[in-house]
């Protein structure tokens, strides 16, 4: 019994040194005292942000030589971009190059799609076969006025139906030119008969076949070289809307003119690089979104219609030259009956490439009559 009693007390040391062992004490010390800084240190601002520079090109002229004030072939872009500049308060600015300064007329949707540019003028039928369907839309007899080509065409746009042919580029707007005019150098075109043989420069398709179907002899080329093929005598005469041939000083090499006012409209695109688009910030984005599409192609039909009057006008008042003829209804019919069988045609290839030429075609004619509700 006395060794059982022994026996508690080491047990119980044995504990409190294992205890011990395994949980050692720790010293607590009071943690100095610090005086807080009586100073502030300097704060700094980051540097402001530069504005977002935007590369615009086209190769249109920039501008026709006086007494004309305007701006002919920009298609109120420079207003556009003009306003853009105003509403993001200068966080937008735009390096313009006009006249195919930095790219031409054939590279533009390869150099916006790229970045070379950021945005820039398409122009369609230097691409006939990237766009068949836009194309299409440039075929005698469609629309009444520049307003209507150019609406009617973002509208379709908008729809889907030539949606694909753009997937790659963010479309601004597309516009339509002023109608086709026909200018000569020897003698004043007033009938069909009276184009017999003349060789007619034009771009390209669906023109150059509408120029044959009148009896003239087609001649393939850029615009920006009419000028110099008129006045070689290489051509007889060039196929273009009135504003570019004020625009290109046609007058002085070829000064009959022929307006034909329900002839086909030039295609054109002002288009952005889709990455670049994607990237403006939110804010700037909208700005933007407000300012294209149906309204841009709205006030550039506009804008076309007012210059072709004034291009008119500019042409009428020189004395050393003859007055614009302007194509009498009845002489009109006749020209565009000539060109159905073309529109007839080119419907049938479309749809034999499996697009909806027909479908696009039967819209077309339920936009001029909604849009003629609307005055234009």
């Amino acid at each position: 019994m006395k060794k059982k009693l022994l026996l508690i007390p080491l047990a119980l040391l044995l504990a409190i040194s294992l205890v011990a062992i395994g949980c050692p004490a720790t010293e607590t010390t009071t943690p100095p005292t610090t005086t807080p800084p009586t100073t502030t240190p300097p704060t700094t601002t980051a540097p402001p942000e530069g504005p977002i520079t935007l590369v615009e090109a086209n190769w249109t002229p920039a501008q026709l030589p006086p007494p004309i004030d305007w701006e002919p072939f920009d298609f109120a872009i420079n207003r556009w971009m003009d306003t853009i500049e105003l509403e993001t308060d200068g966080r937008v600015v735009f390096e313009r190059y006009p006249t195919g300064t930095l790219v031409g007329m054939a590279d533009m949707y390869e150099s916006t799609k790229a970045g070379i540019c950021d945005i820039g003028l398409v122009n369609v039928p230097v691409l006939p076969d990237q766009f068949p369907l836009t194309n299409s839309l440039r075929l005698p007899g469609l629309f009444q006025n520049s307003t209507q080509a150019s609406v009617i065409r973002q509208t379709l746009l908008e729809e889907g139906y030539i949606a694909n042919e753009w997937k790659d580029l963010k479309v601004l707007w597309m516009g339509g030119t002023a109608p086709w005019s026909l200018s000569c150098r020897e003698k004043q075109v007033r009938t069909m008969e009276d184009l017999k043989g003349l060789k007619i420069a034009n771009i390209g398709e669906p023109e150059l076949s509408f120029i044959g179907a009148l009896g003239a002899v087609p001649v393939a080329m850029p615009n920006t070289e009419f000028y110099m093929a008129l006045e070689r005598g290489a051509v007889d005469g060039c196929w273009m809307d009135t504003n570019g041939q004020a625009a290109f000083g046609f007058y002085n090499v070829s000064p009959y003119l022929t307006e034909i006012p329900a002839n086909g409209y030039g295609s054109v695109t002002w288009c952005m690089n889709k990455e670049k688009y994607n990237s403006l910030p939110p804010d700037i984005k909208a700005i933007f979104d407000r300012n294209i599409g149906i309204l841009g192609s709205l006030l550039h039909g506009l804008r076309f219609e007012r210059n072709t009057a004034v291009a008119i006008s500019f042409l009428n008042e020189r004395e050393d030259y003859p007055p614009v003829y302007i194509l009498p209804p009845e002489e009109e019919a006749r020209w565009l009956k000539a060109g159905e069988p073309l529109i007839e045609a080119t419907i049938a290839d479309l749809e034999a490439q499996g697009l909806p030429a027909e479908a696009m075609f039967e819209r077309i004619h339920e936009l001029v009559k909604i849009y003629e509700t609307w005055g234009f």
